[in-house]
């Protein structure tokens, strides 16, 4: 973990993602071109954060965090598109690297801070809704836009985060096995984005809202790098501590606003997961299985025991068959890092 020196500094991170990370020596200009949107999203206003989340933010920038966040070693035991695979760098046997975290205790107090705020202004907009959780305000209002900019720099500092990760594990394989590690994507989840999509005839601008999803972009789309272009954004879409995690591919014709699946998705909460199951069991369970589990928090374990979520190899085969990516390549876990 980095402690960020000021607030100046927490600046810089938020208006400049992963691009700042870079430029302060964390990472290689080729990274940034496998980063969405080159790292950075426009848009992001540190005006528009409470000071709660600014200061929460200072100290957890180059951390994993709880709940599902990992790091995780894995290699790949099968590939399903050897023309795809190629020039993402995976064939059977590659051990790769998979880290999942993002904006940390700012993004959630954002979040926080901006529901609370809609909760507020809903009325003047005449809108009511049937659960807190789905509070809302038009997207061109004053709250709208400065949540937008709130939520820009929250991405920012994600992006910062995982390159800060990135190059950590890097150097950490490059001094251990003597093989430098590559990038081969960083793509966000639960965001929203305006974007440009054809609807009923027409191309109009739009708000395309991703919880629980992923980019998913086609074959020859203008943001690919070069050496992707032919075979589409690479989709990362990880399982369980215990399951398998898959690289999926972008497809022409997605229904879905270039979108698909983030993960298997709960069927279990928190709390019933760990309810009846304690964190050390499940790290014996898994050791028996040749998967080293290492985590700060016993709890947060057994949250993330892998019965309390769907079976990731049919959601893959959803995503698949209903034309939101393709598969390239299944990874199975070696060890996993818990935040």
């Amino acid at each position: 973990m980095w402690r960020l020196p000021d607030r100046n500094t927490l600046q810089e991170v938020l208006t400049g993602g992963a691009r700042f990370a870079v430029e302060q020596g964390h990472g290689v200009a080729l990274d940034l071109e496998r980063c969405e949107d080159g790292g950075v999203m426009t848009g992001a206003d540190a005006a528009k954060i409470s000071d709660r989340a600014l200061q929460r933010g200072l100290g957890q920038i180059g951390s994993l965090g709880s709940g599902n966040h990992f790091l995780e070693v894995q290699a790949v035991d099968r590939v399903y598109d050897p023309v795809a695979a190629a020039p993402m760098g995976l064939a059977e046997g590659t051990v790769c690297v998979m880290i999942h975290t993002g904006s940390r205790g700012l993004g959630h107090q954002i979040c926080t801070d901006h529901v609370r705020q809609m909760e507020q202004a809903m009325g003047r907009y005449g809108i009511a809704v049937p659960d807190r959780q789905l509070a809302c305000v038009p997207v061109h209002s004053p709250d709208g836009q400065a949540y937008l900019a709130a939520m820009a720099a929250a991405a920012n500092y994600g992006r910062a985060n995982r390159q800060l990760l990135t190059e950590a594990t890097r150097r950490v394989f490059a001094d251990a096995t003597g093989t430098p590690l590559d990038l081969l994507y960083d793509v966000s989840h639960n965001l929203a984005k305006i974007e440009t999509h054809p609807i009923d005839g027409q191309l109009r601008s739009v708000c395309v809202h991703r919880k629980g999803a992923t980019r998913s972009l086609p074959p020859h789309h203008h943001e690919l790098p070069a050496e992707l272009a032919a075979v589409g954004q690479p989709v990362l879409i990880p399982g369980t501590m215990g399951t398998a995690s898959y690289v999926l591919a972008g497809v022409t014709g997605n229904p879905a606003f270039f979108s698909t699946a983030h993960g298997a998705g709960r069927v279990l909460s928190r709390h019933q997961a760990a309810r009846h199951t304690s964190g050390e069991a499940i790290r014996a369970s898994l050791a028996k299985r040749g998967i080293i589990v290492r985590g700060t928090s016993r709890r947060d374990i057994a949250e993330e025991k892998p019965e309390a979520y769907k079976d990731v190899d049919e959601v893959i085969e959803a995503s698949h068959q209903s034309g939101l990516a393709r598969k390239v390549a299944r990874l199975v876990p070696l060890g996993c890092v818990k935040g």
